[in-house]
């Protein structure tokens, strides 16, 4: 939950202490994990395995095979973190409930922080690489 990504950091938030995310983060999790970081998809399963209350041993693993682009019914899309923010959290209240440290930036910025001028980060209290990490991977393209 610490990638300057605010959706994906929200979801693993609430995933560690919850024990539970909704579908949608789930891909968008393992979107990132798989798509943007190049870790094997085994990592996250593993992961998801041992910190979901509802993990389902046979699910989990066909799920985080079809986002590694080995299983069956391979995904063929690529969720996007921040596009992907704006679709399911327009608002931002996902992730200002899940990353209070954010709950001060506006709608515009609420999903991509390291955009927000200094000056309207500074009165939000937000210090990127304080109390909020930078983003681990710049260029998503």
């Amino acid at each position: 939950g610490r990638t300057g990504y605010p959706l994906v950091d929200a979801a693993m938030t609430q995933l560690w202490h919850m024990g539970w995310i909704p579908n949608y983060m789930r891909h968008v999790v393992a979107s990132f994990l798989v798509e943007f970081l190049n870790i094997d998809w085994r990592r996250g399963e593993e992961w998801f395995d041992k910190t979901l209350v509802d993990s389902d041993v046979a699910i989990n693993a066909y799920m985080w095979q079809n986002g590694g682009h080995s299983g069956m019914d391979q995904w063929n899309f690529v969720m996007h973190p921040v596009f992907a923010a704006k679709s399911c959290d327009p608002e931002g209240d996902y992730v200002r409930r899940w990353l209070p440290q954010l709950s001060g930036l506006p709608v515009e910025y609420i999903h991509c922080p390291w955009e927000a001028p200094f000056a309207m980060r500074a009165a939000a209290k937000l210090q990127l690489g304080r109390n909020y990490p930078k983003r681990i991977v710049l260029d998503l393209e």
